[in-house]
């Protein structure tokens, strides 16, 4: 009997441990170390005996199906920070956007789940396409948000922030991904939108500490 990856999760190796999430339920976990050496296992191709896949399965982390093994998560590292790119380009609208889309983003979250908001992302990509990466569209973008943080609260808002700032660049022409990443001991969740190898939202130093878990493009 074939089995694959349940459906709506997406995991990382981070410090040597698999981490899930769940996105349609809205948490992440990790699993206890005798069943997450043997997911280690399957992820990497190995055969499993049936009371290891039964193991895997009553841990909700497998599903009988036919599917590929997913990997990891893994995304390009990111390495510069247009938000600290001299010269300021935003304009006074543009920090308007980024205040009222963040705002917007709050009450989405207070009212939709997680994965309703990440299906509308999707719906709202597919319809561009063939578009030039511009860096100053997407500085323009990360100024605009450092400055809203100066009228509105930044400090545990990355989610609404990555929400609204991939959004924006979207209404500038300009593809962004909202990247997720995870950190143990302590456990601790990061949320950030990332151009390339450039952060957009996020600050590029707090970006270092984690790994990808989950990319929306």
């Amino acid at each position: 009997m074939p089995f694959t990856l349940r459906s709506g999760l997406s995991w990382c190796d981070c410090a040597g441990q698999a981490v899930f999430l769940d996105l349609p339920r809205n948490r992440y976990f990790c699993l206890p170390e005798e069943a997450d050496g043997i997911f280690r296992n399957w992820a990497a191709g190995e055969a499993l005996g049936d009371a290891q896949h039964k193991l895997l399965l009553r841990c909700d982390v497998l599903e009988t199906g036919e599917g590929p093994r997913v990997s990891a998560t893994s995304h390009r590292v990111a390495t510069r920070d247009h938000a600290q790119a001299s010269g300021r380009c935003s304009s006074a609208a543009d920090v308007v956007a980024a205040v009222t889309g963040q705002l917007r983003a709050r009450w989405w979250l207070k009212l939709r789940p997680m994965a309703t908001i990440a299906a509308r992302l999707a719906r709202e990509r597919a319809g561009a396409g063939g578009r030039i990466p511009d860096e100053a569209s997407q500085r323009r973008v990360a100024h605009a948000f450092s400055a809203s943080a100066m009228l509105l609260r930044a400090a545990d808002q990355c989610l609404p922030r990555a929400i609204a700032a991939r959004r924006l660049c979207q209404l500038h022409g300009q593809d962004a991904a909202i990247v997720f990443g995870v950190r143990l001991n302590p456990f601790a969740a990061h949320s950030w939108v990332q151009c390339g190898d450039a952060v957009i939202v996020g600050d590029l130093d707090h970006v270092r500490l984690y790994t990808p878990i989950l990319v929306l493009p």
